[in-house]
């Protein structure tokens, strides 16, 4: 069994980090390398935050080496745009003009445009980067003649 204890000056430093984190995950590892500091066994850290042992031994290995910093570092990357620059600008500039309901219809316009194909997901997460928001469609009750011709109707019945 290591020993994880760390110095009172240094939780209190990680306790007022994690105050200020909004990130649920950044919180978690935060937390992990608390309790282990406090005494807490890497089992029960694991338990407690319902995360796996060898996580919580690596969060330990990452604070250790680079502090607050490394231990919130990620290495998750996005993958770039099917899209160049120029055409999703382009795109922005036909949206900004054309109504487009779903998704799916915007990804059979990027199609036949650009003969590049995209998924439901995949073009809903290129809007979401266009600065585009989904607004559900609502129903807009159409408008009643305020005065029935009557004169009509009595024609149909001739």
């Amino acid at each position: 069994m290591s020993n994880y204890t760390l110095p009172e000056t240094e939780l209190a430093d990680l306790r007022e980090a994690h105050g200020e984190l909004r990130e649920k995950r950044d919180a978690d590892r935060v937390k992990a390398i608390i309790l282990l500091g406090s005494g807490w066994s890497a089992t029960n850290v694991a338990e407690a935050l319902l995360i796996d042992r060898n996580t919580i031994r690596t969060y330990y290995r990452k604070y250790k080496k680079g502090g607050l910093a490394k231990l919130l570092q990620t290495q998750h990357v996005g993958s770039a745009s099917f899209l160049s620059v120029s055409e999703a600008t382009e795109l922005d500039e036909y949206l900004q003009k054309n109504l487009h309901l779903t998704a799916k219809s915007v990804a059979a316009y990027i199609k036949e445009r650009w003969q590049v194909r995209y998924s439901e997901r995949g073009v809903t997460a290129l809007l979401h980067r266009l600065g585009y928001v989904y607004k559900k469609p609502k129903l807009i009750p159409g408008k009643a003649n305020a005065k029935p011709n009557w004169s009509s109707l009595r024609n149909i019945n001739n």
